[in-house]
């Protein structure tokens, strides 16, 4: 028997109609799991919207990267469609969480139309109401600090580690917005906040400054997936429970990567006393100032002439500690450059534009890293030798040529660092509009 024209396209508007309840529901659903709901409460709210929209849930499949549904009307047609939408960042926000269970009860009660609730899915994300970033930056630094002093810090580190913590909750907040990769952002986070709370912890007296470099990376923890990772696996769904906490596990693996390189480098070159034994202050001041007046030479903006003066502080800093650690003028030099390539290519995060040039703001960073006495020192000493009729110093040629070579590595290794980072992190060569 052939269907008539007539129960085709009866078919076809079904199909229609169920793939908009299908996608109604999964909006739904994915808002719920970005909002940091365990696996239950989504496959619960998919369930509710579904059936308040007059369809009947056949599979619910709840992953980590994508939630897929299959529904199926009511009638005696029996027509099925299954549907799949992407999952977003996974974060923590009750009131958007609240919100979207709310609109979950809604639905079931038969009120709204797919469509409807599909627009106000849209709507919640937007107008949810969030705390700025800067109240939410200084209340996590503060409970960072806070936790500090339940695990034993002194009074004297509590507002280095505010201070820490608020920096890295700044990061982390413009990397996610930015949607840069997680793992790289526990990395980077976890290694500029402990440093920044050990290294001022020290500055600043405390004899607990390595307790503070943990408490300053406690915004990091993932207690929330934990918590859903077990639960998940508890209540029959181990496949997201498993990837939950794989994730978890991962992001702690990072989170320590972070901390030992900063705790190593602190251990490694000590506190204030040696720090200033190493003249790192003055290297930083003078490697700013060197690297603005560049800025201005090059006819930067004001604004510019700034952040190129911390790129040059930044330069100074790890080529000092570099040189400290032995690791030769030109390998310092090019973990310098590479420093502040990746200092630039971290404004692109910041809410403001930042005109950088590409990549003249890091040379200009850079350039009073050049070695030009050891320059001066090799020419010199060529042209000393070259002057010599009779009694060469070999001596003298072979301390001009190693100058010299020094001079050549060291450029080439500047050179190398800012193009392989530019390279790595890309970054668009023009504003956008």
């Amino acid at each position: 028997m052939i269907d008539s024209p007539s129960s085709q396209d009866h078919i076809r508007l079904r199909h229609r109609h169920l793939e908009k309840i299908a996608m109604a529901a999964l909006n739904v659903g994915c808002m719920l799991m970005e909002s940091g709901a365990k696996a239950e409460v989504v496959r619960n709210g998919i369930e509710m919207v579904v059936k308040g929209l007059g369809a009947e849930t056949i599979a619910v499949r709840i992953g980590y990267a994508s939630i897929s549904l299959t529904v199926r009307d009511g009638g005696d047609v029996g027509n099925t469609i299954s549907r799949l939408l992407q999952v977003g960042h996974h974060g923590v926000n009750l009131q958007l969480n609240n919100a979207a269970r709310a609109l979950a009860v809604r639905a079931s009660q038969g009120s709204l139309t797919p469509e409807a609730i599909v627009e106000e899915v849209a709507g919640l994300r937007k107008k949810t109401p969030k705390h700025h970033w800067v109240t939410v930056a200084l209340a996590t630094g503060l409970a960072c600090a806070s936790f500090g002093q339940l695990l034993g810090t002194d009074a004297t580190a509590f507002l280095p580690i505010w201070f820490a913590g608020f920096i890295g909750q700044t990061i982390r907040h413009f990397m996610v917005l930015n949607k840069q990769n997680v793992f790289a952002m526990v990395t980077i986070v976890a290694f500029v906040s402990s440093a920044i709370g050990g290294l001022i912890s020290q500055l600043v007296g405390s004899v607990t400054p390595e307790m503070a470099m943990f408490a300053s990376v406690l915004l990091l923890v993932p207690g929330v997936p934990s918590m859903n990772a077990q639960t998940d696996i508890m209540e029959g769904s181990p496949t997201l429970g498993s990837a939950r906490a794989l994730t978890v596990f991962m992001i702690l693996i990072f989170l320590t990567v972070g901390v030992a390189l900063s705790r190593y480098i602190l251990m490694r070159f000590g506190a204030y006393d040696q720090l200033l034994n190493h003249n790192i202050v003055h290297h930083i001041l003078f490697g700013g100032i060197a690297a603005a007046g560049f800025g201005i030479l090059f006819n930067f903006s004001w604004r510019t002439v700034g952040w190129t003066a911390i790129g040059g502080g930044i330069a100074l800093a790890v080529r000092t500690l570099g040189l400290d650690a032995q690791w030769g003028l030109a390998m310092s030099s090019t973990m310098a450059a590479a420093a502040v390539t990746v200092y630039v290519r971290l404004l692109y995060l910041l809410p403001v534009y930042v005109p950088t040039g590409g990549s003249m703001l890091a040379i200009a960073g850079c350039i009073p890293m050049i070695p030009g006495s050891g320059a001066a020192h090799g020419i010199v000493g060529l042209m000393t030798f070259a002057s010599q009729h009779d009694n060469y110093d070999v001596a003298l040629l072979g301390s001009s040529v190693a100058s010299m070579l020094s001079v050549v590595f060291t450029i080439g290794g500047i050179a190398a660092a800012i193009t392989l980072i530019n390279e790595i992190i890309k970054r668009p060569s023009f504003p956008t509009l």
